[in-house]
Formats: C-alpha cells, sequence, structure tokens
C-alpha cells in the first residue's frame, strides 16, 4: 500500500508551521450582532462533531485581511517536527448560500524521525495543514470538528503591495 504522507506533504506541514510564526495572535471572541443573528441559518449540531463559532470583528478593510482554520489534537510530542492527516471541507447551508467548513481527520501523526534527549516529551498541539479563508464579519464562522480533536485560529494581515519587475 502506497504511503500518501510522503515527504512532500511533511515538507508542506512544516512549511506551514514555519509560516504560522508570521500570523498575528487571534482576537478576542467579541460578541458582532450582524453575525449573531444569522448564526440560526447554521446547523446547532452534526453527529461526531463539536460546532464551533466564530464572530469577527469588524475591521476598516477586511479585504486585506484572512482568517486561518487550524484544526489538530493535544498530544505528547518531542524534539521531532510533526504534523497531522486532515483537511477543511466546506458545505453550503440550503437555502441560504452561506458557508460552514467541517474539519476530517483519521489522526496520523507524521513526525521526522530525530533522536530526542530524554525527558523531552510533552504535551503540545499537532496540527493538520490549516486553511485560509475570507474575512467577513458579517456572518459567523461555523466549523465542525470530530470529537478529540481542536479547532484554533488566526487572523493574516496582508502586507503593502509589491510591484512586480520584469527580467
Amino acid at each position: 500500500m502506497k504511503n500518501h504522507f510522503g515527504k512532500r506533504r511533511l515538507v508542506l506541514l512544516l512549511g506551514a508551521a514555519a509560516l504560522a510564526a508570521c500570523a498575528q495572535q487571534p482576537m478576542a471572541n467579541t460578541s458582532n450582532p450582524d453575525a449573531a443573528k444569522e448564526l440560526k441559518a447554521f446547523p446547532s449540531e452534526m453527529a461526531g462533531h463539536r460546532r464551533y463559532v466564530i464572530e469577527l470583528p469588524r475591521l476598516p478593510d477586511e479585504a486585506e485581511h484572512k482568517l486561518e482554520l487550524i484544526g489538530g489534537k493535544t498530544t505528547q510530542v518531542d524534539c521531532n517536527s510533526r504534523g497531522m492527516d486532515g483537511r477543511f471541507e466546506a458545505r453550503e447551508v440550503q437555502g441560504w448560500g452561506y458557508s460552514y467548513w467541517v474539519f476530517g481527520s483519521q489522526g496520523r501523526v507524521l513526525s521526522t524521525m530525530m533522536m530526542c534527549p530524554p525527558g523531552s516529551a510533552r504535551p503540545g498541539f499537532v496540527q493538520a495543514e490549516p486553511l485560509l479563508v475570507r474575512y467577513n464579519s458579517k456572518l459567523p464562522v461555523v466549523v465542525f470538528v470530530p470529537e478529540g480533536f481542536e479547532l484554533r485560529w488566526r487572523v493574516w494581515q496582508a502586507g503593502a503591495v509589491q510591484e512586480a519587475m520584469p527580467r
């Protein structure tokens, strides 16, 4: 049986983790009346999953921001780099045109195989490939995550637009 999570996938996961260091810290989950009104349109439950709702605060230029959804779980880690299988799937709220996300994972953890010093094991968050979605404070962000997994998020802000130079 072919291993679906080869070196290329591990490099992508490790690269995403490195980029994570550049992201802004999550904002407080402040109540947004516009988003709260629309929440009733979304499913309230899904068998075997927990529902998470993120209400984003209004920003002056939301087109310059993205929301990053990060699924994973806390497990024992050591000095090795780790990633997890899994991805987010967009689903549509029938009759409304709104999207919500469902995280799916088999829980397989990918790891480098370095020899670690004794006693280096500790609890740590292992994440799957994150998903960047449009920042929209007018709607709640609804995410279903399987029991035993966690959802984390953060907001990204675009930098200044650069002009490309032909060569």
